[in-house]
């Protein structure tokens, strides 16, 4: 994600290169459809899946935790890792949810003071491509209950995506911790993986959206050769035509810290935020 003023987070990419390279030591898991807390059952993918966190723990057919170096270093400054235990099934009498954890704290970057976040991630162990992609979320706050009072704070960045190959196709709903009120309709098309993408293969919309961290949204995209439109609460939000990808991809939903004057903001050290997902769902193009 480039952040707004223009300066390119080309972290993110180098970390989620370093987990996904681990991908071609994995077989392929299939995902199906079901009815309201099923699991995979090895069905085809194309025939879609739903997933709505229900149980004591993620499908391992299914999902992925990752671990290792999250996205946002910044040399002598800050440094974040995803840390599995950072990710947890919760329920509550209003429903059962997945819940991504970031904490921030005083530490060594390189050798000088610093700051150190632990942040989440999961993905799937399957690529999907055109269709019609759904996440129902609360973004980062400092609540400890899925429907408990919190407010977002600087520092942090929450995320459903998907995600291949260097940006060679990224498709994101994105909340930056240091512009609250607003989530991103980002895409990406990185038309040589070999190497980062530019700030001209990126197409960005900045939604007004007051409430993004202290309610549950929905979040849709229907993505299809050159065309990808954005839905927020089941009203479209808008339209890109530019830098559309055609490469199927992975379902991602991450929750990761960062301490910088732009994308995420300046690290809030000592407070825990919290990222709800209640449900997402994955249809193919008819």
């Amino acid at each position: 994600m480039m952040n707004p003023s223009g300066a390119r987070l080309s972290a993110k990419a180098t970390a989620i290169l370093v987990f996904l390279a681990a991908f071609s030591l994995l077989l392929p898991s299939l995902a199906v459809a079901g009815a309201k807390g099923n699991r995979p059952n090895g069905k085809p993918s194309s025939s879609g899946w739903q997933d709505d966190f229900t149980g004591s723990s993620l499908s391992k057919k299914m999902w992925v935790v990752a671990s290792g170096q999250a996205p946002g270093y910044r040399p002598g400054d800050h440094i974040g890792y995803y840390d599995p235990s950072n990710v947890k099934l919760v329920s509550d009498s209003t429903g059962s949810y997945l819940r991504l954890q970031l904490t921030q704290e005083p530490g060594t970057v390189d050798g000088v003071a610093g700051v150190i976040s632990h942040g989440a991630l999961v993905y799937t162990k399957s690529k999907y491509g055109y269709g019609t992609y759904e996440w129902r979320m609360r973004m980062s706050s400092t609540s400890s209950t899925p429907t408990g009072a919190g407010d977002a704070v600087s520092g942090s960045v929450s995320a459903g995506f998907v995600y291949v190959n260097n940006s060679q196709t990224e498709i994101d709903f994105e909340f930056s911790g240091g512009d609250t009120g607003n989530v991103y309709l980002v895409n990406w098309l990185n038309t040589s993986p070999q190497s980062d993408p530019t700030d001209a293969e990126e197409t960005y919309t900045r939604f007004s959206l007051p409430t993004v961290s202290t309610d549950f949204h929905d979040y849709k995209f229907v993505w299809q050769p050159g065309l990808i439109d954005f839905y927020v609460d089941g009203n479209l939000a808008d339209s890109h035509t530019d830098n559309v990808p055609s490469a199927p991809a992975y379902f991602m939903i991450n929750h990761w810290g960062t301490d910088s004057g732009n994308w995420g903001g300046t690290a809030t050290v000592g407070t825990t935020r919290y990222f709800y997902i209640d449900s997402v769902k994955y249809m193919p193009l008819p």
